[in-house]
């Protein structure tokens, strides 16, 4: 399955909106507006998920920023999943990988350099 065969209704992608704490740039934690900082905030996320790959290709895991609110998660196998933030990322990788994974793992981290 490749990511351009994923559909998905708009109900299941959108019905939560919400800004999680990683995804707001420090001069916005005051106030967020709608729609505002839009491509730095997708600029960050694009790096954040390129970083998450990274930790989790080894374990056959993808992550794709969805629509500048959510991820999908799929692994090798075919299964998917939405994650909503950042924070619920390794919980859903240990489910889908069947053991913990810890992104600062040593052996891990020297892979990646």
């Amino acid at each position: 399955m490749k990511w351009s065969d994923i559909v998905m209704c708009i109900l299941c992608g959108e019905f939560i909106e919400q800004i999680h704490w990683t995804d707001m740039e420090r001069r916005q934690l005051d106030t967020v507006v709608s729609g505002q900082f839009q491509r730095e905030r997708k600029r960050s996320r694009l790096l954040r998920t390129k970083i998450c790959n990274d930790l989790l290709s080894s374990h056959g895991i993808t992550l794709k920023e969805w629509n500048n609110s959510k991820f999908i998660m799929m692994n090798n196998k075919g299964k998917m999943a939405v994650i909503h933030d950042l924070g619920q990322i390794w919980k859903q990788a240990k489910e889908m990988a069947g053991q913990p994974i810890d992104p600062l793992d040593d052996t891990l981290l020297q892979k990646l350099k």
